[in-house]
């Protein structure tokens, strides 16, 4: 028997060099916002709609795309950050399948935060704070190394943007 695979999106926002991460009632680990893509709707859609849905936040993608086309009959779209394989086991009488999950990294703009049903609490993390979490226990350990990953870059990033600063500054 094939095991039935559903898109889903997540989406690590980040601000201040935190990100945002919801504990999730049915799993009963930290996790970023996401869900299951809708019929008729894009990724992009879809991630910006979860993200509403479950934090109350408007958000703004990042695209690491190297060509954008907005022509009359075919524009882009923003691009996945990572997209991951994920076997969900039994639970209730869902039986187990498997999620081909488009992540996204985004950044808030807007709206105010509100808890959805789906999550017991939200809270920003820092590095130090998602890194003191028990893997497998109180998160997964793919979110734990996305959320290593995506914040070391944006120090890196930081620093190399402030040391050009300093140089251009100094005519270096």
């Amino acid at each position: 028997m094939m095991i039935k695979r559903q898109f889903t999106v997540t989406c690590y926002l980040i601000q201040d060099a935190k990100v945002l991460l919801l504990h999730h009632r049915k799993y009963r680990k930290w996790v970023p916002p996401g869900g299951h893509l809708e019929e008729n709707e894009t990724p992009s859609e879809g991630v910006m709609r979860e993200v509403l849905e479950e934090t109350g936040l408007l958000i703004e993608l990042e695209k690491g795309e190297e060509l954008w086309i907005e022509e009359k009959k075919c524009m882009s779209l923003p691009r996945p950050y990572l997209c991951l394989l994920e076997k969900i086991p039994v639970y209730g009488k869902e039986p187990e399948h498997e999620h081909i999950d488009l992540i996204y990294v985004g950044h808030p703009i807007g709206g105010q935060m509100v808890e959805s049903n789906e999550s017991e609490q939200m809270r920003w993390f820092t590095l130090e704070e998602v890194l003191s979490l028990k893997p497998e226990e109180e998160i997964f350990l793919d979110v734990q190394k996305t959320v290593e990953h995506l914040l070391h870059r944006k120090e890196n990033r930081l620093r190399v943007e402030l040391t050009q600063a300093a140089s251009r500054a100094t005519g270096a």
